[in-house]
């Protein structure tokens, strides 16, 4: 496979970037799956939500993250509302120290090979990503636009790509938007997203099929998050806005301003802000998608973990279905069915508060509620088995190669 090279100073820094600052310990930390069989058992694991050293990794499945203080509590609990659960994970930091022996180990290798060649095979730093972009907009001029679509809190730069066969310029074709990264965690999301642009533009004869539309695309929609989800807290999912004197970070996917609604948890980790749009990345995120308005014909919000293709409105249950729904699920049975043909897991197709939950101020629901987005999804893409959003590097490729017949088939076909 060919690929694109990236600054030499970025292959310099890789040995560097592996060490970082002292991590998080998620020591003795479990995780539990359980089974949540009525509206009534799911009302009253609820309860554990927003409990500090409590957290959903997600609500399909219902794998739940346990502080080892609270253990004993959370088993009983379970035990005596006759929850059926199981232990999937007995020390979360073993799987985090796995990914980080592996990621040090491949950054040593790649610094005494002296390749500097982008490559799938670990998870991308925020400056491998921005130099690759840029790399790319010099590449390929005809093709490729790079901006700066806002700047974090901390400063860091924001980043959008557009691919078009129109000299780089998007607007003349229907139009994909799709983001990647709001939640700081899901860094296989990141990855896929990179695949699809790394395809598309290095490979772009391959693709003439999809390059009948325009592609707009931030890969990494909260750097500050993702940055220190990599450097400080694996497990980090906001922003990095302090929210109080105590709590930092915005849930960017509560904040956009569709049936957003107030949270009071500051520490929460699906805490909303303080009002709609309060943040900088989505600030920026509506900008670009208020700028090509309902000539955007498929919205894809890229996030793990669960295998699930979720389209609008999520924001209540009973669900608000959305206006072409029959379309929807049309549609997302058909990237379901692209998928499972090349080997990856059958992904669930449905509203996202019937088969995931309720949550407010979600991008997806902007997108179709607001921007009039013809197609409107959030993918969860399938993660780390029982290792959540710990995907083993080594299935990078894999997840990314099967969540590109997603692409493919909805972009061809939205």
């Amino acid at each position: 496979m060919k690929y694109c090279a990236v600054f030499a100073l970025v292959a310099l820094a890789l040995l560097s970037q592996g060490g970082a600052a002292e991590q998080v310990s998620y020591r003795n930390y479990k995780v539990y799956s359980i089974q949540v069989d009525s509206a009534e058992k799911h009302a009253i694991l609820k309860r554990w939500e927003d409990r500090k050293g409590v957290d959903f990794w997600d609500r399909a499945g219902y794998r739940v993250m346990i502080h080892p203080s609270l253990q004993e509590a959370f088993e009983r609990f379970l035990t005596v509302n006759r929850f059926t659960y199981e232990l999937i994970i007995e020390d979360v930091e073993a799987t985090i120290e796995a990914e980080r022996l592996y990621d040090q180990e491949y950054r040593r290798r790649k610094a005494a090979s002296g390749r500097a060649t982008v490559d799938f095979e670990h998870f991308w730093t925020n400056a491998e990503v921005n130099s690759y972009l840029d790399d790319l907009q010099r590449s390929y001029p005809s093709l490729v636009r790079v901006a700066t679509i806002g700047t974090t809190h901390l400063g860091n730069p924001i980043k959008s790509i557009t691919i078009s066969t129109n000299n780089g310029v998007a607007g003349q074709k229907p139009v994909v938007f799709i983001d990647g990264g709001l939640h700081a965690r899901e860094w296989a999301g990141v990855m896929s997203v990179l695949y699809l642009i790394h395809e598309l533009v290095e490979h772009s004869s391959d693709y003439a099929d999809m390059l009948n539309k325009d592609f707009v695309i931030i890969p990494v929609a909260n750097p500050d998050g993702y940055g220190f989800s990599h450097t400080d807290n694996r497990m980090w999912r906001k922003n990095r806005f302090p929210a109080t004197i105590l709590c930092t970070g915005i849930d960017l996917n509560r904040n956009w301003g569709y049936m957003w609604a107030f949270s009071s948890n500051a520490c929460s980790d699906s805490y909303a802000g303080t009002e709609a749009f309060s943040e900088l990345e989505t600030q920026a995120l509506n900008r670009v998608m208020q700028q090509y308005g309902s000539n955007i014909a498929l919205y894809l919000a890229v996030h793990t973990y669960g295998d699930m293709i979720l389209y609008p409105y999520g924001y209540a249950w009973p669900f608000v279905p959305v206006t072409n729904q029959a379309a929807h699920i049309a549609l997302g049975q058909q990237a379901r069915d692209a998928v499972t043909a090349v080997g990856g897991p059958r992904y669930v197709v449905g509203n996202s508060a019937e088969i995931l939950y309720t949550a407010n101020g979600c991008s997806d629901d902007y997108a179709a509620g607001v921007i009039g987005a013809r197609f409107s999804y959030t993918l969860e893409l399938t993660g780390g088995g029982r290792n959540g959003f710990d995907l083993p590097a080594t299935e990078i490729m894999a997840v990314a190669t099967q969540t590109f017949q997603i692409f493919r088939t909805m972009a061809n076909n939205a």
